[in-house]
């Protein structure tokens, strides 16, 4: 399953109403201030950054974008310095990964396309632009402390008393496509919430869930986009 990808322009960026999010989870970190901050689904880090604790692990099952954070996290120049590519040079490495550093994959299939969907669609109208965008839209964001690292949600060690934000794959807005089992997704958190407090933004879930808060917005990059209800979520058996 690919990721969610980062700044404000994608769809799935959680950066506008992260300041309506945070009461709830710092609500959640109260419960145990010791507790680990996780965000199995932590994408381009729009949420995660927001969030003032002492241990925040971010996850993605994507290696190649997790490889870009680390090297935007810790070595910044050189991802500024980084070139925009061309349609060929896109496509080269699109099919030869394992030829390049998987940072420079993260870069590549991200950076250049349309809104930002993964090894998707070069963007050959706005390339330069939309390189440079999404670039600095990566390095502007101060991921320093985080634990980055690679991992399907549902491999990853849960530990107890953590606070874990949700933001997978919508059911009803595959908007990125991807391969994502959602009744699944529903039985990890039910097991997830029996030691720890867990989150979770969709537009809806299974009734044993409560909805703790909502609001209306326009989803994504497209203005002219039919306003949906943003939801939070927890388990409540």
């Amino acid at each position: 399953m690919t990721s969610k990808w980062f700044a404000v322009r994608y769809v799935g960026s959680k950066r506008k109403i992260a300041k309506y999010l945070l009461p709830y989870i710092y609500k959640g970190l109260a419960v145990n201030p010791k507790a680990a901050y996780i965000e199995p689904f932590a994408g381009g880090c729009n949420m995660i950054t927001t969030v003032k604790h002492h241990t925040r692990i971010g996850y993605d099952s994507n290696k190649y974008l997790i490889a870009l954070l680390r090297e935007a996290q810790r070595h910044p120049d050189v991802l500024k310095n980084t070139n925009c590519m061309t349609k060929e040079a896109f496509t080269y490495v699109k099919k030869h990964k394992d030829e390049f550093h998987p940072w420079y994959v993260g870069a590549t299939g991200y950076f250049p396309t349309y809104a930002n969907k993964w090894m998707e669609s070069y963007n050959e109208y706005n390339s330069p632009g939309t390189f440079k965008g999404s670039m600095k839209n990566v390095l502007k964001q101060d991921l320093a402390g985080i634990h980055l690292l690679h991992g399907d949600y549902k491999n990853i060690p849960l530990g107890k008393g953590n606070v874990i934000y949700c933001d997978p794959p919508y059911k009803h807005f595959d908007y990125y496509k991807m391969p994502f089992d959602h009744d699944e997704f529903c039985d990890w958190v039910r097991y997830a919430s029996k030691t720890n407090i867990v989150y979770v933004s969709e537009y809806e879930m299974p009734s044993d869930f409560q909805c703790v808060w909502q609001m209306t917005i326009t989803p994504g990059i497209n203005h002219a986009a039919a306003p949906r209800e943003e939801k939070l979520f927890i388990y409540r058996p």
